[in-house]
C-alpha cells in the first residue's frame, strides 16, 4: 500500500497565503507525499493542531483535500479564512487523514488502500508570524 513519505506547510506570499497572523482570512495548506501514484475521490480530511499560544482561542483546524496544487503523489489540504494568532504553532501528522464521506484515498495500479496514519513520519510545526 502507498505510505506517506512527507508532509509540510505549504507558505505563499500574499497576506492570506503566508501564515502570518490575520483577520480571518488566512488560508492554510499541507501538502502530503506518498511514495507512489494515488488516486482520491471524495473529500479527505486532515487536521491541524493550533496550540493557541497566543490566546486568540483559535482552535484546532479541519483541512479538505483541494486537486489545485496536487499531482499524481503529492496531495493537498487546503482551509481558508481562518483566524491565525501571533506565535500560535500548527502542527500535522498527529492524527490521521480522515475519509469523510465515503471518500477514498487509493494506489493508482491496484486500487489498494492508500495509507492515511501520519505518524509513522516526524511531524512538522510552523509558528504564525506577525
Amino acid at each position: 500500500a502507498p505510505t506517506v513519505t512527507r508532509m509540510r506547510f505549504i507558505k505563499g506570499t500574499t497576506t492570506t497565503t503566508d501564515l502570518t497572523a490575520g483577520d480571518g482570512t488566512q488560508r492554510i495548506l499541507v501538502e502530503i507525499t506518498y511514495d507512489e501514484k494515488v488516486t482520491v475521490a471524495g473529500s479527505p480530511q486532515l487536521v491541524v493542531a493550533n496550540n493557541n499560544a497566543s490566546g486568540g482561542g483559535y482552535g484546532n483546524h479541519t483541512l479538505t483535500y483541494t486537486a489545485t496544487g496536487s499531482t499524481a503523489n503529492r496531495k493537498r489540504f487546503t482551509l481558508t479564512s481562518q483566524s491565525l494568532g501571533n506565535t500560535d504553532v500548527l502542527t500535522t501528522g498527529a492524527a490521521p487523514i480522515v475519509l469523510a464521506g465515503g471518500s477514498t484515498i487509493k494506489d493508482t495500479a491496484s486500487t489498494t488502500d492508500a495509507s492515511l496514519v501520519l505518524s509513522g513520519i516526524s511531524a512538522v510545526a510552523v509558528t504564525v508570524a506577525s
